[in-house]
């Protein structure tokens, strides 16, 4: 019988586990004989808590209507007995969003606004500035809730042709690849630059991103 993702996975986390221990007791038994200096002992606690922590990323990738939230909606939502994540025809998911679990941080949706893109630094700094993100909380018992939560990722914006060249969405050398340009001489952006969904999913509990 063919081994189910989740059983895949609960057996990875389960060998991270006991590789971890066995670095932590290889330690001891080192230190016991008098064989462990401080350089090794560093690098072996570095990969104690490296084994404990790290993240094993999953990206759904493809192009739209190919069923990218249909299938997230099926790992990690199966339970609701509904559609989470919004999944319709055409494009659904505008901007990339991110599943994951924080202990310290509540069940929530964080979205960073589309204009981020206007300033010079990086996804990851902006991470660490949660004042500029906008703050959904989520009450994991309520699917309905949920799911008109996440319908924020679908959020859409009509900007200026300037505007859409200043956020990146419009190339004077690559017309191809513009998107469409409407009557009144806006195109259609995503109002989010990036969303991050904080549950407590057993796989996403045991370092799943």
């Amino acid at each position: 019988m063919a081994t189910s993702f989740n059983e895949q996975f609960d057996q990875h986390g389960s060998w991270r586990r006991e590789f971890a221990l066995r670095l932590k007791l290889l330690s001891e038994w080192l230190k016991d004989h008098d064989l462990l200096d401080s350089a090794v002992e560093e690098r072996l606690r570095r990969l104690e808590g490296q084994m404990r922590s790290d993240k094993v990323m999953v990206a759904f990738v493809a192009e739209f209507s190919r069923g990218k939230s249909e299938l997230i909606n099926a790992i990690f939502f199966a339970g609701y007995k509904r559609r989470i994540m919004p999944a319709s025809a055409g494009r659904t998911t505008m901007c990339p969003t991110e599943l994951g679990y924080d202990a310290e941080v509540p069940p929530c949706l964080r979205l960073l606004p589309i204009e981020s893109r206007l300033q010079p630094q990086p996804l990851m700094e902006w991470r660490g500035a949660p004042e500029k993100w906008t703050r959904i909380d989520l009450d994991v018992n309520d699917p309905a809730q949920l799911a008109q939560a996440f319908e924020k990722v679908s959020e859409i914006r009509r900007v200026t042709i300037d505007e859409a060249r200043a956020l990146g969405f419009w190339h004077d050398e690559s017309p191809e690849d513009n998107p469409m340009l409407s009557a009144d001489g806006t195109v259609e952006v995503p109002k989010w630059r990036h969303a991050l969904i904080n549950i407590a999913h057993p796989l996403l509990k045991q370092g799943l991103v």
